[in-house]
């Protein structure tokens, strides 16, 4: 369904979508499960329990999506509306369709995991209702250059860097101001943060990792590195995360969380802060070596990660 509208000058449309999603599903838990949903083009509204986000479509094609709950129990779905400029194609509707279904994980078969989080006991029984579907962007590009601007850095750090790239190399909506004031531009390319100017990057504040950001963006730009295609299945892990290692900025941490946006669970970096966690949790405190700290989830078998993740994420503070 399409309406039309005004915002500012420009005449807008607003398509709506609706994609199915599996039982069971949480789609506000599935959203605040992990960072990614506050930092942008990514916006969460608790109050109204959406998630919005500015995508680009292709050059000069940038829409406006808000993400919702629909459905029932029974049979959940995910409603996505769409405000853009012209006439949104049909293949830029299953573009969408297949980038949500992507973000919040649609087609990952998590009864397994689930079946886990039940024999766990109450800590994960909230995991064990619909949850587990850590939001990701719907480029695994996006994905890395998120996860080096978590390293060494608080989060507050975290959310100031990519609101920056964002700012200053993504490509802005077809809303014109004042009706669009403070919505994100979209994420930047590979093309466009691989040509930046290092004047340009210096205004992202990017620190250490400013070289890094660029050198994977010139791979990723030049074909030379397809990370997209590491979702693939027929890989190894071992073999996804050497590939991750070569790429500089990212260590043992930032490959650990990348697998996770790959959807693969079996890996756990011991570093510090799984080691802070497990010491507290489950040694008293005290020091332990870190195949006895890697022994903890060990019963989690391929869903490991998520083991972890859940366990830990109850202790974190609510916002992020």
């Amino acid at each position: 369904m399409t309406q039309r509208g005004t915002m500012g000058k420009a005449t807008t449309h607003r398509t709506e979508i609706t994609t199915a999603a599996p039982v069971p599903f949480d789609f506000a838990g599935t959203v605040y499960s992990h960072g990614w949903a506050v930092l942008e083009p990514n916006r969460w509204h608790p109050d109204r329990s959406v998630l919005t986000r500015t995508e680009r479509l292709g050059p000069g094609r940038v829409v406006y999506v808000t993400l919702a709950s629909a459905g029932n129990s029974e049979k959940p779905r995910v409603r996505v509306g769409v405000e853009h400029g012209g006439e949104l194609t049909r293949q830029e509707a299953a573009t969408i369709r297949r980038s949500v279904r992507v973000m919040l994980r649609l087609d990952e078969d998590l009864r397994p995991f689930h079946e886990l989080c039940r024999r766990a006991g109450p800590r994960w029984r909230e995991a064990a209702a619909g949850l587990g579907r850590l939001i990701r962007s719907p480029t695994v590009f996006e994905d890395a250059i998120k996860t080096i601007c978590t390293t060494n850095v608080q989060w507050s750090g975290t959310k100031g860097m990519i609101q920056r790239l964002v700012q200053v190399l993504g490509e802005p909506g077809p809303l014109s101001a004042p009706a669009d004031a403070g919505l994100p531009a979209a994420f930047p390319t590979p093309e466009v943060i691989a040509a930046a100017d290092g004047s340009t990057l210096d205004q992202v504040r990017l620190g250490y990792r400013a070289p890094y950001i660029r050198e994977l963006s010139e791979r990723v730009a030049s074909g030379d590195l397809d990370l997209d295609a590491l979702r693939e299945p027929d890989a190894s892990t071992e073999e996804v995360r050497r590939i991750l290692l070569d790429i500089k900025g990212v260590g043992s941490y930032a490959a650990a969380t990348l697998l996770m946006f790959l959807g693969r669970y079996d890996y756990l970096a011991i570093d510090s802060v799984y080691r802070t966690f497990v010491t507290s949790r489950y040694f008293g405190g005290h020091a332990v070596s870190d195949s006895e700290a890697a022994g903890v989830y060990a019963d989690w078998g391929r869903w490991k990660y998520l083991g972890f993740w859940f366990d830990l994420w109850k202790g974190l503070d609510e916002e992020v």
